[in-house]
């Protein structure tokens, strides 16, 4: 205790000193540690609950987006089946309408060549009239009045009939 004497070691003081540090101490923490700590540990939670809300936000955003791509992806097949659809029938519509311009076509060409030959026939029916009254005519020049028309005729006619109808031409005879 002589060495704290003779450093001027006073207890009274020393008590008191210790009596205030601990005044000051509770004084201090009641008015500035307790807020300052709650103020932290709020401030901590804030920051947790900050990175929870971001993580939670993530985590949606995620999930939509997942949902979304699905969606896009749901959307982009169902364009293709209806595109595929769609050519589909186009392709049948496209079958169906050729095959009616073939069968048109057909049918148009069957009637054109009937015509034709309708109308061939009609014309060699005129030309061999016309080639029976000619050569009538011209037997009643040759002959004159010894040419009796109604005798002449049938036979004119049934060589005409047999020469031109068969194709075989008067050139022959």
């Amino acid at each position: 205790m002589e060495i704290l004497n003779s450093l001027g070691f006073d207890a009274k003081v020393w008590a008191i000193q210790i009596v205030i540090f601990l005044a000051l101490w509770n004084l201090m923490s009641a008015l500035f540690w307790k807020p300052y700590l709650a103020h932290l540990k709020s401030r901590e939670q804030y920051v947790a609950d900050a990175y929870r809300r971001v993580e939670e936000t993530r985590r949606e955003m995620e999930h939509l987006r997942s949902e979304y791509q699905a969606h896009i992806t749901q959307i982009e097949n169902e364009a293709r089946a209806r595109i595929q659809t769609a050519i589909k029938e186009a392709q049948a519509e496209r079958e169906r309408i050729l095959s009616e311009a073939r069968t048109d076509a057909e049918t148009l060409l069957r009637e054109s060549v009937a015509t034709m030959e309708q109308e061939g026939k009609r014309a060699l029916e005129e030309l061999r009239a016309q080639m029976a009254q000619l050569a009538l005519q011209t037997a009643s020049r040759a002959l004159g009045p010894a040419a009796d028309p109604n005798l002449l005729r049938p036979t004119i006619e049934e060589h005409l009939a047999r020469n031109i109808g068969n194709g075989t031409g008067l050139a022959r005879n």
